[in-house]
């Protein structure tokens, strides 16, 4: 019985044996095909585009940035508005105490409604009333003539003419002044002087008549009330008449002095007022209410946020590949979700030298707004200096450089799990992708090893 079951045992190890052994190996087989899987990326061949980029750093900027101050000292009555307020132009932001300019700048509202006041009354139809009262008055004039009964004396007759002489006088002064004026004046300073002329020319006329009268009549009481009674008759006259030309055109002037001193008065009364220059964002304040504001010391800093663009730095290498118009992608920190547009406005011309690194200014104009995106803020912008689209790609960590040889290796993926290596050549490569001009094939599959075994990253 030992014998056999020694036999059989032996017989039983022999089958089980070859059995344990292959599944040993298949196991281990499997378990480094499971590890290899895990250390292989995969990629399909397919049509995309390749960008050549070259990036800089900088940040975000206003075009407009005021610093606003005042043009003459003063205490600061009142800051009207807060940092990160949205002002329009013409508002007003900060005001200082302007008791005596605000004072005059009301007298002179005050002048200028009352000279329209006079000149519409000097354009207003003729009243009836003032009719009746220049009647009454030429009635009472005469009523006084009739009345005058005393004899006028030898002094009454030397006033009359020495009236006279004054009047004559009058009008040869007022004759020389129209005659001498000098030209280029204006037309209103003529239409004065030829009133003035024919004022003189009247009053002339008048004591002349006052003094025949006088001699007439020998009385010196009746002379006079004969000249008022020439005089309500010429005011009656005037009234039926309306104004004069030259009344109105005296009127008008002073409604124009009266509008500038009212100008004046306002830009004496505004410089004491900060006002907006452009719409924009307050964005620093550098007083307090009470506080002594010195001239052309800044009060208020405004930034126009409506057109913005990135002043960036870029490398003395990397500039001769960039021009202006070239578009650009703008990354900004505070935002990493999102990308703006943008264009190349402006290079300097002139570069920078900072610790032996020269670098150049580049101004990134934005093409669309974004409420969130303020001034400072720091952003990357990514200039496509070339492009390709459309064409045959493949990631740049899926290709292998030989550099010596100037020649560029891809690993196919074959359908039992096998890598085979193929030679293709590149076109334009870009940041993340390359392109593929020979030696790939749309839809074939690309490994790499990320195990590093048989593959560095491109470039390596």
């Amino acid at each position: 019985m030992s014998i056999r079951r020694s036999l059989f045992v032996l017989a039983v190890i022999t089958l089980v044996l070859p059995v344990v052994v292959l599944a040993q190996q298949a196991s281990q087989a499997a378990l480094s095909a499971a590890v290899q899987s895990q250390n292989i990326q995969l990629h399909p061949v397919e049509r995309g585009d390749v960008l050549v980029l070259v990036n800089a750093i900088g940040a975000i900027e206003a075009d407009d940035v005021a610093q606003l101050s005042f043009t003459v000292p003063g205490r600061i009555r009142e800051v009207l508005v807060e940092e990160g307020d949205y002002v329009l132009a013409g508002d007003f932001l900060v005001e200082q105490v302007d008791d005596i300019q605000r004072i005059a700048y009301e007298q002179a509202l005050l002048a200028l409604d009352l000279a329209n006041l006079q000149l519409q009354d000097l354009l207003e139809p003729v009243d009836e009333e003032d009719i009746r009262v220049a009647e009454a008055n030429v009635r009472s004039a005469w009523g006084a003539v009739q009345s005058a009964q005393t004899a006028v004396s030898a002094d009454d007759i030397a006033a009359a003419e020495l009236r006279v002489q004054q009047a004559e006088a009058a009008y040869q002064e007022a004759l020389r002044r129209r005659t001498t004026a000098q030209g280029g004046q204006a037309d209103e300073q003529y239409a004065l002087l030829d009133a003035q002329l024919g004022e003189a020319s009247f009053n002339v006329e008048a004591a002349r008549l006052q003094l025949e009268s006088l001699r007439r009549a020998n009385r010196g009481p009746l002379g006079a009330a004969y000249a008022r009674a020439l005089q309500a008759e010429a005011e009656l006259e005037r009234v039926k008449a309306g104004p004069r030309q030259i009344d109105i055109d005296r009127a008008e002037m002073a409604v124009r002095q009266a509008e500038l001193q009212v100008d004046e008065a306002a830009t004496a009364y505004n410089r004491m007022r900060l006002v907006a220059p452009f719409d924009g964002v307050v964005s620093r304040i550098y007083v307090e209410e009470g506080a002594l504001a010195a001239p052309g010391l800044p009060v208020i800093e405004l930034t126009n946020v409506a057109s913005l663009h990135v002043r960036a730095e870029v490398d003395e290498v990397d500039i001769r590949q960039i021009s202006v118009g070239l578009p650009a992608r703008v990354q900004v920190d505070a935002l990493p979700n999102t990308r703006l547009a943008g264009t190349i406005e402006r290079i300097a011309v002139l570069g920078r030298d900072q610790n032996g690194i020269v670098s150049y200014d580049v101004e990134v104009r934005l093409e669309a707004s974004d409420p969130r995106i303020r001034h400072g803020m720091t952003a990357e912008a990514a200039v496509v200096v070339d492009e390709r689209q459309d064409v045959l790609v493949v990631p740049n960590r899926f290709v292998r450089l030989d550099r010596r040889n100037n020649q560029a290796f891809v690993n196919i993926y074959r359908d039992d799990g096998t890598l085979e290596e193929v030679q293709v050549e590149l076109g334009l490569q870009g940041q993340d992708y390359s392109e593929i001009l020979a030696g790939l094939q749309e839809g074939q599959m690309i490994a790499v090893d990320l195990s590093g075994g048989t593959f560095s990253l491109f470039g390596g």
